[in-house]
């Protein structure tokens, strides 16, 4: 089940908020941590509650990062929330398509389903491609073997390019 869109405006409910509110604090300080690490860069995050209580995330020391803050003199990125507001373009709902057509009585529909089990629409000239065949040393497991709908423990890949054939093994 996918994770549904919330509307971003106060939460009024003071229980629902103090829970999201403690979510979400966690997860913007695993995400400041991780961009610390993957970036290499120093993060000083400082929140305060709605009821001024101090949280704090500093990826190096907290007062290295704040004196290094206030005696930066040039010009640098700086974003409120009004800004993000602005650049966030609202939510479409419409989803616009259009068919170029020169006639409406040119639309021919198939049938996809119709023409999934058959064989005979993968070329000759990959026969190994075509399911239930067998190729030249690779091992195929009967469909009662188990792993449907499992991830594979590890999976040998056979190539077959201009004549020659190499393996490679991966673990998943």
């Amino acid at each position: 089940m996918g994770r549904k869109k919330i509307q971003i405006t106060r939460i009024m409910d003071e229980r629902n908020r103090q829970v999201t509110f403690t979510k979400r604090k966690f997860g913007l300080m695993k995400k400041a941590y991780e961009l610390s690490v993957l970036c290499d860069c120093e993060i000083a995050l400082i929140i305060f509650n709605s009821t001024n209580k101090l949280f704090q995330y500093a990826s190096t020391d907290m007062d290295k990062v704040l004196l290094k803050y206030t005696e930066y003199n040039e010009p640098h990125e700086s974003r409120t929330n009004s800004d993000i507001v602005e650049a966030v373009p609202p939510p479409s709902f419409e989803m616009p398509v259009t068919i170029p057509v020169s006639s409406h009585n040119s639309l021919v529909y198939s049938n996809p389903v119709s023409t999934l089990g058959n064989p005979n629409l993968l070329p000759l000239a990959h026969p190994s491609l075509q399911r239930n065949s067998m190729s030249p040393g690779v091992t195929h497991r009967p469909p009662s073997a188990g792993n449907t709908g499992r991830s594979l423990r590890g999976l040998h890949v056979h190539k077959v390019l201009e004549g020659s054939t190499s393996s490679e093994s991966f673990l998943i």
